[in-house]
């Protein structure tokens, strides 16, 4: 059962959650925005880094009374975030890019300016309550999978991302990743996508070379869905 608190920002809601369990150290990946890094070494809590594979799954195996966060990329990793709610107690899910995902986990947060809302929620387990605290978003699903659906046919011969399309059906996703084979390919892209009047973020800072998420650094470019 969770009970349900109200956020300006998702920032807002980690902190929130870091002081309330007092957590001294949480596991993070490096390929990540450091806004998340800056809210958790403001509020006294480590951050320790671990890496991630070609489907943005965690490598390395970690304790059970670890506190870890995963961001639910692009909103389109819920089976990531199946697989480690059901192997991690204290697995707080990321649904920046997941606005309208269900909760899952320890804890769950969510990013209200991301889709064009303005409160961002928090959802953390409370263990003396018998009912679900829980609260209606909204549910713009099938605009979006549908969206996401042509964009995956358009882009998916050259899409270097494996995107399991079974899946699409229980997405909520901000954009659609398309991971280019060449630095030169994504910034052409980018650059075509910009000139069409679409806003075009690149994720995040940037990583060492030999990092395996170098490659989403320099070559993932995330298509808008819609012009949020």
């Amino acid at each position: 059962m969770y009970k349900t608190l109200t956020f300006n920002l998702a920032r807002e809601a980690l902190g929130y959650i870091v002081n309330t369990y007092n957590i001294k150290e949480i596991k993070i990946p490096y390929y990540l925005c450091d806004v998340v890094r800056h809210a958790l070494v403001k509020e006294g809590c480590k951050p320790l880094f671990y890496h991630i594979d070609n489907n943005f799954f965690p490598v390395e195996e970690f304790n059970k009374d670890d506190y870890i966060l995963y961001p639910n990329y692009w909103g389109i990793c819920g089976d990531n975030v199946k697989k480690l709610v059901n192997l991690y107690p204290k697995l707080i899910v990321d649904n920046a890019h997941a606005y309208y995902n269900k909760p899952s986990g320890f804890a769950c947060f969510n990013a209200g300016h991301k889709f064009g809302h303005k409160d961002s929620f928090l959802w953390i387990t409370d263990y003396n309550s018998n009912t679900d605290n829980d609260i209606t978003i909204g549910n713009p699903a099938k605009e979006r999978q549908k969206l996401f659906a042509k964009l995956h046919e358009k882009y998916n011969a050259s899409n270097l991302l494996d995107i399991n399309t079974d899946s699409i059906s229980f997405m909520y996703p901000l954009i659609y990743p398309y991971l280019a084979k060449t630095t030169e390919e994504a910034d052409t892209l980018a650059r075509q996508l910009k000139e069409e009047g679409k806003t075009v973020y690149r994720y995040w800072n940037p990583l060492p070379k030999n990092f395996l998420e170098y490659k989403f650094y320099s070559r993932l470019v995330p298509i808008p869905i819609l012009p949020y």
